[in-house]
């Protein structure tokens, strides 16, 4: 038994080629997924820098999202991840505004 060929028609053997992606062509649903990831870390670990990329994440989420009739959460969904990540810059921050010791110096009170 010969398996390289189709016996019936060899001649209609079509080769597959995956599709091809550009860069344009990302679903911007993944940078918002990577927006709530990044800020989850940021919140979480108090990482600055993984707040400010949510940010920038939530950011792109929202200008490259596509307007749909048939989805009624369109919108939601990049807005909480740039929410999301702006909470955690919030956090991140928050001890600048309200006079309380930076939980990550290294200060000794001795």
């Amino acid at each position: 038994m010969s398996t390289t060929s189709d016996p019936k028609r060899p001649n209609a053997i079509v080769q597959y080629t995956p599709p091809v992606k550009h860069i344009d062509e990302i679903d911007p649903e993944l940078y918002g997924t990577f927006s709530l990831i990044l800020s989850f870390v940021g919140l979480i670990f108090k990482i600055k820098w993984s707040s400010w990329a949510a940010f920038i994440f939530g950011i792109i989420s929202i200008t490259n999202e596509r307007a749909s009739d048939q989805d009624p959460n369109a919108g939601r969904t990049a807005f909480s991840s740039l929410l999301f990540a702006t909470s955690g810059l919030g956090i991140n921050y928050l001890y600048l505004f309200i006079r309380i010791p930076d939980p990550t110096s290294q200060s000794d009170k001795s």
